[in-house]
C-alpha cells in the first residue's frame, strides 16, 4: 500500500494516478456538456451509482478526481500546480464541441508535465508512466484493432520497462515486478499473433481482447498507485505453488552442487574403497586390522559427508530468502496478468451501458434467455 509517511513514494504514486486520469479524460473523445434544457426529474428510488450517471456527470466526476490529485501532489511536492478551472469551464458549457474540452485537458497536461519536470524528476517520470499505460489500454477499441500491435510493440514497451526500472524504489513493493511481468505476457501474446510482415492479425483482436486490456489496465493502476498491495493478489494456492517451486529449485541447487564436486566425491569414495579392499585382501586372517581399517573408512566417510552437508546447508540458507522472494514475485506477476480468453470459452457479459435503449435491450435479452431455459427444463422429462 502507499506509504503516506514516505513523501517521495507518495508523490510518485500520485503522479502516476494523475497521468492516468488525464489520459483517461483526453482519450474519452466525448466530453459532453450539461443539457441545454434540463427537464426536472423525479427522485430515483435509490442514490445513483457511477453506472447510472449521465456522460456529463461521469466526465465531471473524473475532472473532480484529477483536481484532487493535482491538489494532493502539489501539497506533497510543495509547489503550486495548475488547477482544473479551465477544463471545468469548458466542460460546463452547454452544447460545446468535444474538442474544446479536450484542448483544455491537453493544455493542462503540458503545463503539469513541464512543471513536474522542473520540480521533481521522479514524479515527472511517474506522470509519464501513468499516461503511457493508460493509453495502452484505453486507446484500443473494436473499431481500431490494429493499434494493439503498435501500443504493445517491442520498442514501445522497452521504454515502459526502463521507466518501471527507474521507479522501482519509489513505488510500492513488488508493484513494478507485477506490472513488468504482465506487460511481458501481453507482449508475448501479441507477438504470437503477428504475421510475417510484423503486423498483427486484426481478426484475433475482438471485444474480449479490449475488455481484458481494460481490466488489465485497472490492475496496473491500482498496483502502481498503492490502492492495492501486490501481495493481496495471492491466495493460499499461490503460496503453495511458490513453496513447491522453491523445493524444486532447492533440489536443482543440490544436484548442481553435487555435480560440480563430483570428481572430489568420486576420488574420496575410490580411496576408501581401495583402502577397504587392501585391508580385506592383504591383512592376516583373524586380526583386528580389518576392523580398524573399516572403522577408519567409515569415519572418513562420515567426516566427509558432514563437511559436504555443512557447506551445502550454508549455501541453501543464504539462497533460501532470495529464492523465496523470487518465487513470490513470479506468483504475483502471474496473478496480476489478465489475458484474453480463448474463443471457445464462455463469452463475458457485456459492460453496463447507460440507462435507456441499451439497458432495455439487455433486459430483453436476459428475459429471453430465462424463457429459453424454462422451456428447456420443461422438455427434459419428455426426453
Amino acid at each position: 500500500m502507499i506509504d503516506s509517511q514516505n513523501p517521495p513514494q507518495h508523490a510518485v504514486c500520485l503522479a502516476v494516478d494523475l497521468g492516468w486520469r488525464l489520459a483517461e479524460l483526453y482519450d474519452s473523445k466525448s466530453l459532453p456538456g450539461p443539457s441545454e434544457h434540463p427537464a426536472p426529474k423525479p427522485l430515483p428510488p435509490h442514490l445513483p451509482g457511477f453506472g447510472e450517471m449521465t456522460p456529463h456527470e461521469k466526465a465531471s466526476a473524473l475532472v473532480a478526481r484529477v483536481g484532487a490529485d493535482l491538489a494532493s501532489l502539489g501539497a506533497v511536492l510543495g509547489v503550486e500546480l495548475p488547477t482544473m478551472a479551465a477544463v471545468q469551464a469548458a466542460l460546463g458549457v452547454s452544447g460545446h464541441r468535444g474538442d474544446e474540452a479536450r484542448r483544455a485537458v491537453y493544455d493542462l497536461y503540458l503545463a503539469v508535465r513541464d512543471q513536474l519536470a522542473g520540480s521533481d524528476p521522479a514524479a515527472a517520470l511517474g506522470f509519464g508512466l501513468g499516461r503511457m499505460l493508460a493509453d495502452t489500454v484505453l486507446v484500443p477499441t473494436c473499431h481500431n484493432p490494429q493499434v494493439v500491435g503498435e501500443l504493445l510493440g517491442k520498442y514501445r514497451l522497452a521504454n515502459a520497462f526502463d521507466w518501471l526500472a527507474d521507479l522501482d524504489a519509489a513505488l510500492p513493493a513488488h508493484a513494478v515486478a507485477a506490472v513488468r511481468a504482465s506487460l511481458e505476457s501481453w507482449e508475448e501474446w501479441v507477438s504470437s499473433r503477428r504475421r510475417a510482415d510484423g503486423t498483427v492479425d486484426t481478426a484475433q483482436i475482438d471485444e474480449s481482447t479490449v475488455r481484458a486490456l481494460r481490466r488489465q489496465g485497472e490492475t496496473w493502476r491500482r498496483l502502481l498507485t498503492g490502492e492495492q498491495a501486490a501481495a493481496q493478489l495471492l491466495d493460499g494456492r499461490a503460496y503453495v505453488g511458490a513453496a513447491a517451486n522453491l523445493l524444486a529449485n532447492a533440489r536443482r541447487l543440490a544436484f548442481h552442487y553435487a555435480w560440480k564436486w563430483l570428481w572430489a566425491i568420486v576420488l574420496a569414495v575410490a580411496a576408501v574403497a581401495a583402502a577397504v579392499w587392501a585391508a580385506v585382501m592383504c591383512a592376516p586372517a583373524g586380526t583386528a586390522r580389518v576392523a580398524a581399517v573399516l572403522v577408519s573408512a567409515a569415519g572418513f566417510l562420515g567426516v566427509s559427508w558432514t563437511g559436504v552437508r555443512a557447506t551445502l546447508g550454508r549455501a541453501m540458507r543464504q539462497a533460501e530468502g532470495a529464492m523465496w522472494d523470487a518465487e513470490v514475485v513470479a506468483a504475483i506477476g502471474r496473478a496480476a496478468t489478465i489475458l484474453p480468453r480463448q474463443r471457445d470459452d464462455r463469452p463475458e457479459p457485456p459492460e453496463r451501458d447507460e440507462p435507456g435503449e441499451n439497458g432495455e435491450r439487455t433486459a430483453e435479452a436476459a428475459e429471453s434467455k430465462m424463457a429459453d431455459r424454462a422451456r428447456a427444463a420443461e422438455a427434459e422429462p419428455a426426453q
